[in-house]
């Protein structure tokens, strides 16, 4: 049984989602492209097509290459399921992705429809994307202070606060925490995928297979260590950051925020930062803002002891996560179709 539920550990065999483009719309402008986070998608000739790095187009189905189209010519189909292995979950899902559904009486109908009736908080975390598109405009310190204090007046166990931040405005600095990011992970897509996939190639090779010794380095971090972050979508995401020299882990952002926490904490620290982070995310996209989490830059960091010092990360304070923060590169935030909530009622 044991055996049964780690097979296909290291490369499980998956539907991912498609990417459907209707080429009549496309104007080749390339803003799906910045924004995939895999790095999965490419122009060629004046049109958006994947660009075949892997052996499947390893969608997360965030659907931002949708949201981020001006032309409307963007749309993800399907959905990630895994029918077998470790990873299995086609068992976990009842149907795929729909929009939106705060009232049951109003199922099926159009976002629009129901909109008005909503709070402005519940409107600004349905319409929340991540955001990988930004302005050169720096982001005002007044509005920084803002979102930190949204962040600081979040719960924790036992009223411990266990958070602290630095914020770096200084594009010098945030370029060089992005080189560290990107030179320091490289073992990760080494260990853990295909050689012929370390390097930014287009097509990529499609019979690229794993060696023994990566199959049972992987079960080793995925059965004891790492759990989820040793899931193949995880790998890919390390990879794209990785294998191509002028990926920004960063994407160019004027801020940068590194949320520290306290590892003494009550209770740990995860949920509490959880929160907190939240809190600053929707905060900032309430006042026009856009963010997106990098939790690379922590993992990052953790090998550069000296660099940590200079930043003013010090005992008992250790990175939880960063959120990079600007003025969205036109309307990004917009619903998208998430999984249907799993929900047991005890009534």
């Amino acid at each position: 049984m044991l055996l049964e539920k780690h097979r296909m550990v290291a490369m499980p065999e998956a539907e991912f989602a498609r990417f459907v483009l209707d080429e009549e719309k496309c104007t080749g402008c390339g803003r799906c492209v910045k924004a995939c986070p895999i790095a999965l998608l490419m122009v060629e000739n004046k049109k958006a097509r994947p660009n075949e790095r892997y052996d499947h187009f390893r969608c997360i189905t965030c659907q931002n290459c949708e949201v981020v189209c001006p032309a409307g010519a963007v749309t993800i189909e399907g959905d990630y399921r895994v029918r077998e292995g470790y990873w299995k979950n086609d068992d976990l899902y009842e149907g795929g992705k729909i929009p939106p559904e705060p009232f049951a009486k109003l199922k099926g109908r159009p976002f629009g429809n129901y909109e008005k009736k909503l709070t402005e908080t519940e409107k600004v975390i349905y319409k929340r994307r991540s955001i990988r598109l930004f302005r050169k405009k720096q982001v005002p310190k007044e509005l920084i202070t803002r979102i930190i204090e949204a962040g600081r007046y979040a719960p924790s166990a036992g009223n411990n606060q266990p958070w602290k931040f630095i914020v770096i405005r200084n594009r010098q600095k945030i370029q060089e925490i992005a080189h560290i990011t990107h030179r320091s992970l490289k073992f990760v897509p080494f260990l853990g995928l295909p050689h012929e996939w370390g390097k930014k190639k287009v097509p990529g090779h499609k019979d690229a297979k794993l060696a023994a010794w990566q199959k049972g380095i992987i079960h080793l971090l995925t059965t004891l260590i790492y759990k989820g972050d040793a899931d193949v979508r995880a790998r890919g995401g390390v990879n794209a950051v990785t294998s191509d020299p002028d990926f920004d882990t960063t994407f160019g952002a004027p801020v940068l925020i590194l949320l520290l926490s306290d590892k003494r904490a009550i209770g740990g620290t995860e949920l509490d930062l959880g929160m907190c982070a939240q809190n600053m995310v929707l905060t900032a996209h309430s006042l026009g803002l856009g963010t997106c989490y990098i939790g690379l830059i922590g993992e990052a960091l953790k090998l550069h002891p000296r660099f940590r010092k200079e930043l003013g990360i010090t005992e008992p304070f250790e990175i939880a996560t960063s959120i990079i923060l600007g003025y969205p590169l036109g309307k990004i935030d917009n619903i998208v179709d998430r999984e249907k909530a799993r929900v047991v009622w005890v009534d």
